[in-house]
């Protein structure tokens, strides 16, 4: 399991905290996020193009806790081929 954030160790990331909205982009539905706590020194962006009616039930200033997927960058494993011996 990795984070989005190759510079910090799942273990120092505090996925209950907060995360403060401090910018949203209606043209592409965008939202800029702000860590709170242990995550004070991290921002990152969301795309919410394919669900407009969160985008719009948010605003800047609004703390909102995100999900942890949200976090998580899919892992790279080798490829395995599903295959039966004779």
């Amino acid at each position: 399991m990795k984070l989005l954030f190759p510079d910090v160790a799942v273990e120092d990331f505090d996925f209950s905290a907060e995360w403060l909205i401090t910018a949203m982009n209606a043209d592409n539905k965008q939202v800029h996020f702000e860590g709170q706590g242990r995550n004070s020194d991290l921002e990152m962006i969301l795309d919410f193009e394919e669900n407009s009616e969160l985008f719009e039930s948010v605003s800047v200033g609004e703390l909102v806790h995100l999900d942890p997927e949200s976090f998580l960058q899919a892992g790279n494993e080798p490829y395995k081929p599903q295959y039966e011996g004779f």
